[in-house]
């Protein structure tokens, strides 16, 4: 028995060099934005789906994603998300970490030859996958075959009461957005 979901995006899977082209775009513009930072690490200052409006590819992304987390966590309730994009060569995959929220995911855009390692189970990374599950797992990005260009993830976390538990101030975190 798992306590995670994956889910398969046809939409995602059949339209990578359109999505790909937005998120170069989104990249470019977060690097202006936010000179020499990674789009990684400054998770708190951004939200992908802000930084790709009034993209409808990311539209389509969005609305799977609120429908996925919906149907996990049902409608009766008011839920936040962050979400970034990872943008990294083979040397830049992520280590070790987890993430402070009640929930956690990653959409794979074009993941390359890669898994995320959890503790006890690993996922092998498709085009279109929606990965989702419960925050502060620690997991890491192991490449199986070495590859080329950039690989490209979209991390998000969830969860459903904002506090001072996450962020020093909750208005301080320019990422959270309403999960509608």
């Amino acid at each position: 028995m798992t306590d995670y979901t994956l889910y398969q995006s046809e939409f995602i899977a059949n339209n990578q060099d359109l999505i790909f082209e937005d998120i170069n775009r989104a990249h470019d513009l977060f690097r202006e934005v936010f000179p020499n930072q990674d789009s990684t690490w400054t998770y708190h200052k951004y939200n992908i789906f802000a930084l790709t409006a009034p993209s409808t590819a990311f539209y389509q992304i969005y609305t799977e994603l609120r429908n996925l987390v919906r149907s996990q966590l049902g409608n009766d309730r008011p839920l936040w998300f962050q979400a970034w994009i990872n943008y990294h060569q083979q040397s830049e995959l992520l280590k070790w970490h987890g993430h402070e929220f009640d929930y956690h995911g990653y959409i794979a855009i074009d993941p390359k030859n890669t898994k995320t390692v959890f503790e006890g189970y690993e996922i092998v990374n498709k085009p279109g996958q929606i990965y989702f599950g419960p925050g502060w797992r620690e997991h890491m990005v192991e490449a199986i075959s070495p590859f080329q260009g950039v690989r490209t993830t979209i991390g998000f976390d969830i969860f459903t009461t904002p506090d001072n538990r996450h962020v020093a101030h909750p208005y301080t975190n320019m990422s959270l957005m309403p999960l509608l």
